[in-house]
């Protein structure tokens, strides 16, 4: 009896194990595929979310600087200059730093474009501080210039302001604004950068109160110790 219903028991064709090893070799290359895509997507979001983040950081540094400009002349140093210069590639201006920086008084910040290495590409934008007045004993004095952004394609200020020399004083744009009596109203500022990223143009209105004492700033990010950092992290 057992013999017999043995014998009638059927297994799988080859044919049928072709088949089946076929669809699941098709489902598996499927979900692989799928996983691929979604770490891609993820590689790129999070790529995304850095280069947003690193444009929202820099921008924020350049627009609080800017904004805390002061319009001060150099009359009391041995050769006396303009505290803001500023052509398409360069910019100086005289702000104030965080508290957290350890840097008391006004400090002369010049931002520079500079050429990489050859080994690396595009250009670099630099950050030079020094005390703006003369400097006391003990004070911090100039520091070694502090690269902020790295892989520059092309950067280029501009300035939105009357020409004291011309005839017609319509504020205007200038590609430079040097030895002017008085401050640009705006400063622009583009940059695109080697990977065909063009950051939003940045506008920055240089506004300075009736007197020194009530300018106003936003230091929520510095130079510390000569880092480039946010409020919170030097805490």
């Amino acid at each position: 009896m057992i013999t017999e219903y043995k014998a009638h028991q059927r297994g799988f064709t080859l044919l049928e194990v072709l088949i089946g090893m076929s669809i699941m070799s098709i489902m598996m290359l499927l979900l692989f595929a799928s996983l691929r895509i979604c770490v891609q997507n993820w590689n790129a979001g999070e790529k995304k979310i850095a280069q947003v983040s690193q444009a929202a950081v820099i921008q924020n540094f350049l627009q609080s600087k800017l904004h805390a400009t002061v319009p001060l002349d150099g009359d009391f140093l041995e050769e006396p200059e303009f505290s803001f210069q500023g052509d398409q590639s360069q910019i100086q201006f005289v702000a104030a730093m965080p508290a957290s920086a350890g840097r008391l008084g006004l400090q002369r910040f010049k931002m520079s474009l500079r050429r990489a290495d050859r080994d690396e590409q595009g250009s670099y934008l630099q950050v030079e501080i020094q005390p703006f007045f003369p400097q006391d004993e003990g004070q911090q004095g100039i520091e070694e210039p502090i690269v902020i952004l790295k892989k520059i394609h092309s950067l280029q200020f501009a300035y939105f302001g009357s020409d004291s020399d011309a005839r017609n004083n319509d504020p205007v744009w200038h590609n430079d604004w040097l030895e002017m009596d008085s401050l640009p109203k705006l400063v622009s500022i583009d940059i695109e950068l080697v990977d065909g990223e063009i950051w939003p143009q940045l506008v920055v209105a240089l506004k300075i109160d009736s007197t020194f004492g009530d300018t106003k700033s936003d230091s929520s990010f510095g130079i510390v110790g000569g880092k480039f950092v946010s409020a919170n992290e030097s805490e």
